[in-house]
């Protein structure tokens, strides 16, 4: 009777285990696929289990030490009862069968179906048993802390850092939002606004300028009558006053300001009464540190110069949220879509980025020292064209449609395979 107690106990405490082994194995890889951004939403959604995420989220190392060294605690102990038993039941050829037994049974109920379905639902398993984990990292604390100790000189002697904490880089985050466009979850307005957050620290103020050639700017001296006229013209509220050329510029008007004037019929008084004081920045800034200080400043344009001192173009606040949520036309703006596509046949504004090109056509235009396809046929030329001049680039027809002074305004992309195929219809 007493055997059949303590068998019947055996049974028990093996069971215990193998299901201890599947919550340990589970619990493992929760811990692992959740991210420190997923743990700080678990805390808010949960504040009575913040404590818990929060000790995880500063101690995912040893929590993950706790967690291994419970599981292999646990799968020893389970092998050798099993082994007990199964010697106990046939004999001496009872430790093979336990062996061959225990390694199917650990290996698909106890590593394979709780991994696979920790990943399926990861929160369930950490907010169910990260107090369990942490009871036993206080019970288990000195043999945890031994195995800590003994894993951080290993990592030392190795050159590996093995207390840092799972972060999430900038490359996944885009790799995540092409495959939330990608399946649905993310409409394409929605990826291209969030692919533009994550890119506004690395941009450069040269990319997102309003080039030199492109600024309309009143020269000192002129009256408020004359600035008038050309903020009619040109449809701005703000532009840049210069002395002599573009590389002296002076101020900046606003044309509110000239309102006073208006009023009072004062239409032949010198724009430089008016004037306000210019923000300078260099054309290698990054976006970011540009939008910081015109916070600071509390401007709304800025003057972009090059390595000499001279003027390089313009940049306006409404340049750096375009960064972000793309276009923004208003009544003044030219309604010519950057990029249109007719029939197969592209026809791009020479303003684009080449960025913007390659993405839209699917195919990677690149040169070196330049941003914008008018840049980019410049590059490849070696020369200024004459309009109707074509060239080829990869399995690209190009065309210089439209030039206008020494400036390409318009080029015209065509896919000689497109052509080719056409030829051969006919």
């Amino acid at each position: 009777m007493t055997d059949e107690v303590g068998s019947k106990f055996l049974y028990i405490y093996l069971l215990s285990l193998l299901a201890a082994s599947f919550l340990f194995s589970a619990m493992e890889t929760a811990m692992t696929a959740v991210s420190k951004a997923r743990l700080a939403a678990l805390e808010e959604a949960n504040p009575h289990r913040r404590r818990h995420l929060s000790w995880l989220a500063s101690h995912r190392q040893r929590a993950l030490t706790v967690t291994l060294v419970g599981n292999n605690l646990v799968n020893i102990s389970a092998s050798a009862i099993a082994s007990a038993v199964a010697v106990s039941l046939v004999g001496g050829d009872g430790i093979w069968i336990s062996v061959l037994l225990m390694t199917v049974v650990i290996v698909f109920f106890c590593e394979i179906l709780p991994k696979a379905s920790a990943i399926a639902r990861p929160d369930g398993f950490l907010l169910n048993l990260l107090p369990v984990i942490r009871l036993l990292n206080f019970l288990l604390w000195p043999v945890i802390s031994l195995v800590q100790w003994i894993l951080t000189f290993l990592g030392r002697t190795m050159g590996i850092r093995l207390d840092t904490a799972s972060l999430v880089t900038r490359e996944e985050i885009d790799h995540m939002v092409k495959e939330g466009s990608a399946s649905g979850a993310l409409e394409e307005e929605e990826r291209k606004m969030i692919h533009g957050i994550i890119s506004f620290e690395e941009t450069r103020v040269s990319e997102i300028m309003v080039p030199r050639t492109d600024v309309v700017a009143v020269v000192a001296g002129s009256t408020v009558r004359d600035a008038v006229r050309i903020f009619m013209d040109s449809g701005h509220s703000r532009m840049p006053i210069y002395e002599g050329d573009m590389d002296h510029v002076v101020g900046i008007l606003y044309v509110k300001d000239l309102l006073r004037n208006l009023t009072q019929g004062d239409m032949d008084r010198p724009v430089e009464d008016c004037k306000r004081d210019c923000l300078f920045v260099p054309e290698t800034m990054r976006i970011g540190e540009l939008f910081d200080r015109m916070k600071k400043a509390r401007v709304h344009m800025a003057v972009v110069v090059d390595e000499y001192g001279g003027t390089a173009g313009l940049v306006t606040l409404e340049d750096l949220l375009e960064e972000i949520v793309g276009e923004i036309q208003d009544e003044y703006d030219e309604e010519i879509p950057p990029i249109q596509e007719e029939g197969g046949v592209f026809v791009v504004q020479g303003h684009v980025h080449l960025e913007d090109l390659s993405e839209a056509l699917g195919h990677q235009f690149q040169a070196e020292d330049v941003d914008t396809v008018a840049g980019f046929v410049l590059s490849i030329l070696g020369a200024f064209p004459e309009e109707g001049q074509g060239i080829l680039y990869d399995d690209w027809s190009i065309e210089v449609t439209k030039v206008q002074g020494h400036r390409i305004m318009e080029v015209r992309f065509r896919r000689l395979e497109d052509r080719f195929g056409g030829d051969e219809d006919d």
